[in-house]
């Protein structure tokens, strides 16, 4: 693979889910790519389609769900067109993801030695005796004291951070070329959130890892991310580097997610900004932009086409009809 070449790639990614006589417009056409040693950060509301994007990367969709569109090649294959059993081997060996919450991922019945060596020796093909060694050095790398009396525990017996630092060791054992971390710091006190993504961090640069990040927290993608990918309704709706997104972003929702962040440097009000409305039903139909109902720019034309991503800038993509000028963001963002 070309050093430029993106490692991985999505194109037009369709997942829908069939609930009764309802058809859930999960993820509509999202397109984005990872380089090996990049961390891309996904962002958007609750709903937005970021972890049906991940799962469906994975292959995890499962019934009523169905990706019924769209490309995602990885090394230049795309994952979707593989059976079943050529993903089982593909999964935890090069593609691996952090889900949100490790307690209900992980076996109860099962210590957190088990969940290792059964990893090792299914993609590595192990013996028993090497698993567990490799098993004792993961835990002492993500930072768990007492590594091989963590082995014999069980995951309920562990507290919130080191049941993800047990995920990420998970992760890690088999030395993927592409981690998903999906919103790994959720429920954790900012503390340990600030270790756990300290240590995705330097994993990542380790291994030269394509990682995706996927959070609420904007914060987070400033700090760890080099690209940044907004998701609104299912949609890709705005993709390039973090700063120029952040310092100038175009979408109208990427404003207004920004506008909702608290800044000391800004004059004390009574009520912070909320972006008006509320997110589209996702069980209707699309139809024209699905941020249109919601947007102060939104003119007649947004109501009935879909706009697509285009570029305004290096690397810089929008789907907006009106896009925000940039000396307007720019003078919003101050």
């Amino acid at each position: 693979m070309n050093a430029r070449e993106p490692l991985l790639t999505v194109h037009g990614l369709t997942t829908r889910f069939r609930v009764r006589d309802l058809t859930v417009y999960a993820v509509e056409g999202a397109s984005f790519s990872v380089s090996a040693g990049e961390t891309v950060g996904i962002v958007g509301e609750s709903g937005s389609g970021k972890s049906v994007t991940a799962l469906s990367i994975m292959g995890m969709i499962r019934w009523p769900g169905q990706i019924v569109g769209g490309q995602v090649f990885f090394h230049g294959e795309d994952l979707l067109r593989k059976p079943e059993s050529a993903m089982r081997r593909l999964r935890g060996r090069f593609l691996a993801m952090i889900p949100q919450n490790p307690l209900t991922s992980l076996n109860p019945v099962l210590t957190v030695g088990d969940h290792l060596r059964e990893v090792l020796w299914v993609h590595l093909g192990m013996g028993a005796a090497e698993a567990n060694r490799r098993a004792v050095e993961l835990l002492h790398r993500v930072g768990l004291p007492d590594p091989e009396q963590r082995m014999r525990e069980y995951p309920h017996r562990l507290s919130g951070g080191q049941r993800q630092r047990v995920m990420i060791a998970l992760a890690m054992a088999c030395g993927p070329e592409l981690l998903i971390a999906d919103e790994p710091t959720t429920a954790l006190d900012v503390t340990i959130q600030a270790q756990i993504l300290e240590l995705i961090d330097e994993l990542s640069r380790e291994a030269r890892l394509a990682t995706i990040l996927i959070t609420h927290n904007l914060g987070i993608v400033a700090g760890h991310c080099s690209r940044v990918v907004v998701m609104y309704a299912g949609r890709v709706v705005e993709a390039g580097p973090v700063d120029e997104i952040f310092a100038r972003p175009r979408h109208p929702y990427t404003l207004g997610l920004l506008r909702c962040v608290p800044r000391l440097t800004r004059e004390r009000t009574r009520s912070f900004y909320t972006i008006p409305g509320s997110p589209p039903i996702v069980t209707e139909p699309p139809r024209g932009c699905p941020f249109a109902p919601r947007c102060a720019f939104a003119t007649p034309r947004c109501q009935e086409m879909t706009p697509v991503l285009e570029e305004t800038g290096p690397e810089h993509l929008v789907a907006c009809w009106n896009p925000v000028p940039a000396a307007s963001a720019e003078e919003i963002m101050r």
